[in-house]
């Protein structure tokens, strides 16, 4: 295994212990105007250093640093790269506020009800089952939506486009 980097590890330390202080451009090393694309290359470029699974041979406090370090990046990159969550946050970086708020974490919830179903296959069930309904055509949609529901059995989503499809077959 080769040998730690004592440099880079005084460079954890001490990106740890500022790191509540750090905005996300500051964290990633980009400007406030930087586009998409330089915002993904040099999030790339910055987890590559940070990668946990780089340190497993990490003490582990330093371990769990160089953890936190690449969660935050991760976040970082998640908001910036999102024009809408990246216009609330730099609105709440004028306040003072260097990380993305649990108010504004609050949208992140998916937007429609398709983007909360994880499974693929239960996602291609469930739009087939919408658009079935849409047509008119409840036999099809129940049948889509049961083969979604049986891919992802506690989906919300999915449940309440099977009680649609019910109260659809009710009123036919």
């Amino acid at each position: 295994m080769p040998k730690r980097d004592p440099a880079f590890d005084d460079y954890v330390i001490k990106i740890h212990q500022f790191l509540p202080r750090l905005d996300y451009y500051r964290l990633l090393g980009v400007g406030h105007e930087a586009e998409v694309e330089e915002i993904r290359h040099a999030f790339l470029k910055i987890t590559k250093k940070f990668h946990p699974d780089r340190h497993r041979d990490a003490p582990g406090k330093l371990h769990d640093a160089i953890y936190d370090i690449f969660k935050r990046l991760n976040e970082a990159y998640r908001v910036l790269s999102d024009p809408d969550k990246r216009k609330l946050y730099d609105q709440q970086l004028v306040t003072g506020k260097t990380r993305f708020s649990t108010d504004l974490r609050m949208s992140m919830i998916p937007k429609t009800p398709e983007q909360t179903i994880h499974s693929k296959d239960a996602r291609v069930f469930y739009l087939k089952a919408v658009e079935c309904l849409d047509a008119g055509n409840i036999l099809q949609a129940e049948l889509h939506a049961k083969m979604a529901a049986t891919r992802e059995k506690d989906n919300d989503a999915i449940r309440k486009l099977i009680a649609d499809i019910i109260e659809a077959k009710k009123k036919r």
